[in-house]
């Protein structure tokens, strides 16, 4: 039987992934590792471990006990520390890695998005002229953007966390939604309701959390998009299929 496989996870692709490499080698053991910062997270098939390593030292190590034969990370885009540290804990371990890069989103009204490349390119983005904002960048930032709304500003941010956040936003003015991003009707009806006037999103590239941005989009709203960082060194794969290509060509 082939050595197991760890799947760095928390993404759509990996979920999908892992049940590709099943659904190929069924008797392989897949590993999907989740970071645990959600309470009930999507959950793939196969192994699953919560909780991060404790850095490429820590993951190097699990790599070790577990006899991981290979690893794909298939994070988000974003996730740049724990990329750098399985580049590093691949290569403490000795085994082979590859990296999932999700391609970004490429829009028709390219031209109404404002691309930016930080947290604070945006929060500078944000300073000319927009008033009801809705704010579609998971909870690990939202308080970068607190000066922005105090009460003096006079504006409004719409936020949206998968789980209800344990203590209040720091904004004067805001309203917050528990849950996943939804389908085109639903993401528009939320924008009208609100009455929103730019959203600024990571560019994640991810076709479930899209659809807000087609909605922005179409109803002539201002989008500010900030882009992923570089990804770390190859080999990488574009998608499920060519990652679990790589896997039988090792």
């Amino acid at each position: 039987m082939a050595d197991p496989v760890l799947i760095l996870g928390g993404t759509a692709d990996a979920r999908a992934l892992a049940a590709e490499i099943l659904d190929r080698w069924p008797d392989r053991r897949v590993i999907t590792s989740l970071a645990g910062r959600t309470a009930a997270p999507l959950k793939p098939v196969g192994e699953v471990v919560s909780g991060g390593f404790g850095g490429a030292e820590g993951l190097a190590e699990f790599l070790r006990a577990e006899g991981i034969g290979a690893m794909i990370d298939a994070t988000h885009p974003f996730a740049d520390i724990i990329s750098i540290a399985a580049v590093d804990a691949a290569a403490s371990a000795a085994i082979p890695r590859l990296h999932m890069n999700r391609p970004p989103w490429v829009f028709v009204q390219n031209a109404a998005v404002q691309h930016v490349c930080s947290i604070n390119a945006a929060k500078s983005a944000l300073e000319a002229g927009a008033r009801r904002i809705f704010l579609a960048i998971g909870r690990k930032e939202i308080n970068e953007f607190s000066v922005l709304g105090e009460s003096s500003a006079g504006r409004f941010f719409l936020l949206r966390f998968i789980d209800p956040p344990q203590n209040p936003p720091d904004f004067a003015d805001f309203k917050v939604l528990s849950g996943r991003p939804g389908g085109y009707d639903a993401e528009r009806s939320i924008l009208q309701q609100f009455a929103i006037d730019t959203v600024v999103a990571k560019n994640g590239g991810s076709d479930l959390s899209r659809a807000k941005i087609d909605a922005a989009l179409d109803l002539g709203l201002r989008v500010i998009l900030i882009d992923p960082p570089a990804p770390p060194p190859p080999p990488h794969a574009d998608s499920v299929s060519a990652a679990v290509d790589w896997l039988a060509g090792l």
